[in-house]
């Protein structure tokens, strides 16, 4: 059964291997210039802003950059991927094509079928995600010690283990879409919308309570706002600054009294005939205003990791459960 599985995935494996091949290839190629513009801040051992700020300069003005968002947005596809050309067709292509008649009434019960194929190809698809994701951590590694935004939504799930979570959670995601489906296609297309939002919501509502988070009130530092926004009622919003090498997630201006600051501005100092933005930020200096900040900081990544790692897991043994339960009880 193991072999007659792997006889039916290697052009799948082929592919994938050839993929990983070239993007590795590619990696290599780059890291020696990356390796070459991070040597300053490598030598550097007290003061080494300007080491880190003249790297990221020539980084981002480097064709490593382009590289880098290439492996970035590969790293997400390869989940995606998965599912849809390994896990959708899993069943859906037997159901299709009427041989799980045949598959499934010799001596290998439906149960020993899917449960060898779910085991063997699940484990392949870690090892893949595994190994893909340990070459992007370690290319990466110069960049994300330098910039400090490993800990951010775009770069985390692109690193650690989470991309293994991502991608066992496809897979199976595409085997419960095809026996629910019976379909190949429509499968498919169910897989991607599925799980683009599951990924999707992650960073925008579950992420941030999965460890607890740090939670800071502060005095208003106006040399270094994000943002001061005034709207046409005077209205106006004043963004502080967000914590260095930490994922931000919550940031509001606060009263004396607590409540979140939304103006009245005042026109003399912040409006279009007022003092400028020096003048503005000295009123809103003088306001006593607080900054009320909820953020992870970088100590937080391998928490996050193994915690969101978890989930998508749970998710995958429930959904392998349903695959399991819908063959045996509605699949005839």
């Amino acid at each position: 059964m193991i072999w007659f599985t792997w006889r039916q995935f290697r052009a799948q494996a082929a592919v994938t291997a050839v993929g990983l091949v070239a993007l590795g290839i590619l990696m290599l190629v780059s890291a020696q210039s990356i390796t070459h513009m991070y040597a300053d801040v490598a030598a550097c051992h007290s003061d080494c802003t300007t080491a880190i700020d003249n790297f990221i300069t020539q980084f981002r003005a480097s064709p490593s950059s382009k590289v880098y968002s290439v492996i970035l947005a590969v790293t997400y596809a390869l989940p995606a991927l998965i599912g849809i050309f390994w896990g959708a067709p899993l069943i859906a292509r037997e159901l299709e094509a009427g041989t799980h008649r045949v598959a499934w009434n010799q001596s290998i019960t439906r149960t020993r079928w899917l449960a060898v194929k779910l085991a063997l190809l699940a484990a392949i698809t870690a090892v893949v995600a595994g190994l893909l994701s340990w070459a992007v951590t370690t290319w990466a590694q110069p960049v994300d010690s330098a910039i400090g935004d490993r800990i951010t939504p775009l770069v985390f799930g692109a690193r650690g283990i989470v991309p293994i979570g991502y991608a066992v959670f496809a897979f199976t995601l595409g085997t419960a879409a095809g026996a629910l489906i019976r379909r190949s296609v429509p499968a498919m297309a169910a897989t991607l919308g599925v799980y683009v939002a599951a990924v999707a919501s992650m960073p925008l509502w579950m992420r941030a309570h999965l460890v607890p988070a740090v939670h800071e009130t502060t005095a208003l530092d106006v040399k270094n706002l994000t943002g001061i926004i005034v709207g046409q009622g005077d209205d106006m919003q004043v963004i502080g600054g967000e914590v260095a090498n930490a994922w931000t997630f919550s940031n509001q201006t606060l009263t004396t009294s607590g409540a979140v600051f939304t103006g009245p501005a005042d026109p003399t100092a912040c409006g279009r005939n007022g003092g400028g933005i020096q003048g503005c930020q000295t009123w809103i200096g003088s306001l006593g205003l607080r900054q009320d900040v909820f953020y992870h900081p970088d100590s937080h990544f391998w928490a996050l990791q193994w915690a969101e790692t978890g989930v998508f897991l749970a998710l995958s043994a429930m959904l392998a459960g349903l695959c399991f339960w819908w063959i045996r009880r509605r699949l005839t």
